[in-house]
């Protein structure tokens, strides 16, 4: 991250400059050719100028200075009232030490000096910290605090690594395909997602953050484990979503090409029921020649969501299956044909010819996408026929029920997990 840019301020420079001139012409026109004299004037000058110097600092003291320098700032006030007072007499002896010889002019010529170059040595430092320093040491400590932060957060994950399957964490893999829809597999996975070794490394990732910049590696890993974990959630499914996009959001700014991180950003769009937010990402996305082919499933499935769009859907589902041969795709082209059938919306002629046919084809790509799946059977019969779901106006149709109707056992809703992402198929 590049640092704010810099005010350059004449009067830090040109001032001091003018200053340390006139000190010089000072200096000597005091000592009147002696240089006794020469000599006692500049060490009281710069000894005045350092004590000056040491206030500003204590005076200007921020941040984690505060806790230790602070308390001696505080200490310094109390403890300077109080000597001006009982000490006076000190003091005056102190200053006279600096005196060429006796007499009065001598004295103020000491205290003159002493009292202009310590108000001189406070300012300077005043200003030196206030416009320079003050700002380098903020942006030191915060990059400090992301190397360190990054250290804490690297050793957490080193912890949890050997536990975790590295796909989750790179994303190459969804849960499905880690745990082959296995319960036992599921729950060790939602395990370790919510265990306290992840709650320990999510923990350090938010502390380190606030203080300054996380570096890649932690953020697109921070991202993918929120992003898992909405798979898994059960109480708070929206907000969980919200924090995988508060993360894979930082994943984006950071590579904002990054094509895995945009599908996930639009998946989570859909978990807050924002589909045409996810739709509008991922229309972007498919444009691109490096895009993934399943850019087009997810284009597919999500548009079954939007009724407006239901021939897009068709078109996207169509575009995945020729070139992927996917079994879901077989499912989602279905689903789209029976939401045209249910709602009579009238496709392209490319895509149906009537809304008959759109029946016809609704059945025709289920009872291929069956055949594939025959367990999935009892799903379609039980649920897609519910009222909104896709094929809410077959629950009577003798053919769909012909299809469905074969009684194939499938095993029970929470014998699985939900496919992510995101789910291709009406549920």
């Amino acid at each position: 991250m590049s640092s704010p840019p810099q005010t350059k301020n004449p009067w830090t420079t040109l001032t001091w400059i003018a200053i340390g001139t006139v000190s010089v012409a000072w200096w000597i026109i005091a000592a009147q050719q002696l240089r006794w004299r020469l000599v006692l004037v500049v060490g009281l000058s710069l000894s005045s100028f350092m004590v000056g110097c040491l206030v500003g600092f204590l005076f200007t003291s921020y941040g984690e200075e505060t806790g230790t320098v602070g308390k001696i700032r505080d200490w310094l006030i109390g403890g300077i009232a109080g000597l001006t007072i009982a000490k006076a007499g000190a003091i005056k002896g102190l200053l006279l030490t600096f005196a060429a010889g006796p007499g009065p002019s001598e004295f103020a010529l000491t205290v003159s000096s002493a009292v202009v170059y310590a108000i001189l040595g406070f300012f300077f430092m005043f200003f030196q910290r206030e416009l320079i320093l003050n700002v380098l040491l903020a942006q030191t400590r915060a990059e400090r605090g992301r190397i360190e932060g990054t250290r804490q957060v690297g050793q957490i994950i080193k912890s949890f690594l050997v536990k975790l399957p590295a796909s989750i964490l790179s994303g190459v893999d969804d849960i499905e395909q880690i745990s082959d829809v296995n319960k036992q597999e599921a729950d060790r996975l939602r395990g370790i997602l919510y265990s306290d070794e992840v709650k320990a490394f999510l923990d350090q990732a938010e502390a380190a953050s606030a203080q300054g910049d996380l570096d890649w590696d932690i953020v697109s890993k921070v991202a993918y484990i929120q992003y898992y974990r909405t798979y898994f959630e059960k109480d708070d499914k929206v907000g969980q979503a919200k924090r995988a996009i508060e993360w894979i959001t930082r994943a984006l700014f950071m590579n904002p090409q990054h094509a895995d991180f945009t599908m996930k950003y639009a998946d989570m769009l859909a978990t807050e029921e924002d589909y045409e937010g996810a739709v509008s990402i991922l229309e972007k996305l498919v444009l691109q020649n490096d895009a993934p082919v399943a850019v087009r499933q997810w284009l597919g499935y999500f548009l079954l969501y939007i009724p407006a769009r239901v021939g897009e859907s068709i078109k996207y589902s169509d575009q995945y299956y020729r070139l992927m041969k996917d079994n879901d795709a077989l499912f989602n082209l279905a689903c789209a044909y029976a939401q045209a059938y249910c709602q009579g919306t009238e496709l392209e002629p490319s895509l149906s010819k009537s809304r008959d046919n759109s029946r016809e084809n609704a059945l025709r790509y289920l009872e291929e996408a069956l055949k594939g799946e025959p367990e999935y059977a009892e799903v379609v019969r039980t649920k897609w026929i519910s009222k909104g779901e896709s094929f809410d106006c077959f629950a009577s149709d003798e053919q769909f029920l012909k299809i469905v109707g074969s009684g194939n056992k499938v095993a029970s809703p929470t014998e699985k997990i939900p496919s992510p992402p995101p789910p291709t198929r009406a549920q």
